[in-house]
């Protein structure tokens, strides 16, 4: 019996963990918690945007103050870059060296990839909504800069310097800020409000395909 060795606690709790899901280093569980804080600045940004231009506040078609789409460009953006400070492509650096000169390029391309991404992405989606379901859900028509009526230099300037400087300056701390909560309580978030908003992002493009018309919830207007 002396040779039937007892396993430490640590090991014994070790062997039954599994190891966390991650998105290049980041729990997914912290990941879709920062998922939900830029679906909460893409509701912001674009109600910031309809009240200078049109004075204009609503609901953006949506119950919830989310707007899930910026959550899923997140999703996106991190795992095709990074970071401006850590720019890959996937999983593979641009840059194996650092220096001045490759941090300014880094910086450099990353802001052109969002450019092409927001102005790509918004002709694409406006056009899918518009030719799909018979809705046209934006309409940047009467700014000078426009390119088609779902996008524009200016709109996407000012869209894109905002996701550069918040992945360049605020994803890195927000995300260690996160991590700060523990895995039970984004596990919490993740299945309540996460799910709601997904569930009412769903909800807003089925009623928009089945009806023709997206749903408008509120709106305060002056």
């Amino acid at each position: 019996m002396e040779n039937s060795a007892v396993l430490p606690a640590e090991t014994v709790e070790e062997k039954g963990k599994k190891k966390a899901l991650t998105i290049f280093g980041y729990d997914v569980r912290y990941f879709i918690i920062g998922m939900i804080i830029f679906s909460f600045f893409g509701f912001c940004a674009e109600n910031a945007g309809r009240m200078v231009t049109k004075h204009i506040f609503d609901c953006r078609h949506q119950l919830l103050p989310f707007l899930f789409a910026y959550g899923i460009a997140l999703l996106a953006v991190y795992i095709l870059m990074g970071t401006p400070n850590e720019l890959r492509f996937f999983n593979i650096r641009i840059f194996k060296k650092k220096s001045l000169k490759t941090k300014i390029l880094s910086h450099i391309i990353y802001f052109a990839v969002i450019f092409a991404f927001i102005m790509i992405g918004e002709i694409a989606v406006g056009m899918i909504y518009e030719k799909c379901a018979g809705v046209i859900l934006w309409d940047y028509s009467d700014i000078p800069t426009h390119i088609t009526r779902y996008t524009s230099g200016i709109t996407t300037l000012l869209y894109g310097g905002g996701v550069y400087a918040l992945m360049a300056f605020a994803f890195e701390p927000m995300m260690r800020l996160i991590s700060k909560m523990g895995t039970k309580a984004a596990t919490v978030i993740d299945c309540t409000l996460g799910v709601a908003i997904v569930l009412d992002f769903i909800i807003m493009i089925v009623v928009t395909f089945a009806t023709g018309s997206a749903p408008d919830y509120w709106s305060v207007a002056w």
